[in-house]
């Protein structure tokens, strides 16, 4: 009983301390996390029933694409595999996400007490406009990609209800053929139960957009915060060589330090960045470049089925999506650490006593070794590697398409 009030004490002085989503730029992810049961203050208890929840909801769609699927090998009906595929790959990237996330959960409290207090220093030190300049596009981005991704769940929604809205506006003598969804496996009558079948997709998508929209949209902002403190960094050591061309003094012994320690902030943030995202990411990428390859096969199938191939195209568009979206933010990163080595050697280091190039000299050797998101530690997360994995997608769907011929 003792400890459960010591904790539940701890708990309520946990909620009242000012956390990271108070600040305005990154509100928006509260309600978010708070709906996936991983926002910081919340309680435990809480937590656990949105993690099942969220989790139960996925699982729940899981099981009748692989039924679907099952089916689909005994019959050895090859489309039918071909629809079941991309769902149950899409879903398993998705528990994925959710499932790493709430395993790494203490790490990313660590991250965002990390951010909030390296954003009060920066605030004090009125550095913050430097910070805002490299972390802004990626909130900017993080936005754009969760009403894409929003807008795309609307649209997908709604593209079977029209026929319905065509039997109400545009009455035949026969009703319209609905089309579910999405092709799963449920052993019940589809048409008796089409609007029961529908909500349940309708709501086990909605949460499964929630998922991928928070997570990716959360690691998109966090990433480029950590590119942002190199940038800082950088900025600190050219204003600080400027100021002290002329004499040094414990002050300016001082403002180095504080480089050394900003870059060691910023070299820790990004390593435990990559151990949190690493395992999950290779992964996720492998399951996304088969689901891409799968559902261009599909889209290919159904060009003379307007209302299918559009559903099944903002499909494709928003795997396409969600592989440029893991790719982008491990760009920024080894660009901003890279670019950290050119501001070194831009500023005046060398005009710098001895004991001061040496620890300048110390942050160039890590700098000259740019901080790059793996996946795995087999793939970097980049721009380039996002364009080989597209191209090997798009290998991967002739082949899948001769096997179809």
């Amino acid at each position: 009983m003792r400890a459960n009030a010591i904790e539940q004490m701890l708990q309520n002085d946990r909620r009242r301390e000012r956390t990271l989503f108070d600040i305005s730029y990154y509100k928006v992810f509260k309600k978010y996390l708070l709906f996936l049961g991983q926002y910081p203050t919340q309680t435990r208890r809480n937590s656990k029933l949105n993690v099942i929840m969220a989790a139960g909801s996925a699982i729940s769609l899981l099981i009748p694409a692989l039924l679907l699927f099952s089916a689909s090998m005994v019959e050895r009906n090859f489309d039918m595999m071909m629809e079941s595929v991309p769902i149950i790959v899409t879903i398993i990237v998705i528990l994925m996400k959710l499932l790493n996330h709430n395993r790494n959960k203490e790490k990313f409290y660590e991250l965002f007490n990390l951010m909030r207090e390296q954003l009060d220093m920066l605030n004090r030190k009125n550095q913050t406009h430097v910070h805002e300049k490299f972390t802004k596009p990626g909130i900017i981005l993080a936005g754009v990609y969760r009403t894409t991704i929003l807008s795309c769940l609307v649209l997908f929604l709604l593209i079977p209800l029209f026929p319905v809205f065509m039997d109400v506006v545009m009455p035949l003598n026969e009703t319209r053929h609905r089309q579910h969804l999405l092709k799963l496996k449920y052993f019940v009558d589809e048409h008796r139960y089409f609007y029961l079948l529908y909500f349940h997709c309708a709501w086990c998508l909605f949460v499964i957009a929630i998922i991928a929209i928070t997570i990716d949209s959360l690691y998109m902002v966090v990433i480029h915060y950590a590119g942002g403190l190199f940038a800082v960094c950088g900025y600190q050591i050219t204003k600080a060589t400027e100021r002290n061309n002329k004499g040094i003094n414990e002050t300016s012994i001082e403002e180095f330090i504080d480089c050394v320690l900003m870059h060691n902030k910023a070299i820790q943030f990004y390593e435990l960045i990559d151990d949190c995202i690493r395992t999950s990411y290779l992964f996720q990428l492998l399951f996304n470049m088969i689901g891409i390859s799968i559902t261009a096969v599909q889209t290919v199938m159904y060009l003379d089925r307007p209302e299918e191939a559009l559903r099944i195209g903002m499909f494709l568009f928003t795997q396409q999506l969600h592989l440029l979206i893991i790719s982008i933010p491990g760009q920024v990163l080894a660009d901003e650490s890279s670019n950290l080595s050119n501001a070194l050697y831009c500023s005046t280091w060398y005009q710098m006593p001895l004991n001061i190039q040496k620890i300048l000299y110390m942050i160039q050797m890590r700098s000259s070794k740019a901080c790059k998101l793996t996946a795995g530690r087999v793939c970097e997360l980049n721009i380039e590697n996002f364009g080989t994995t597209f191209k090997t997608c798009m290998s991967y769907f002739m082949v899948f398409l001769s096997l179809k011929d």
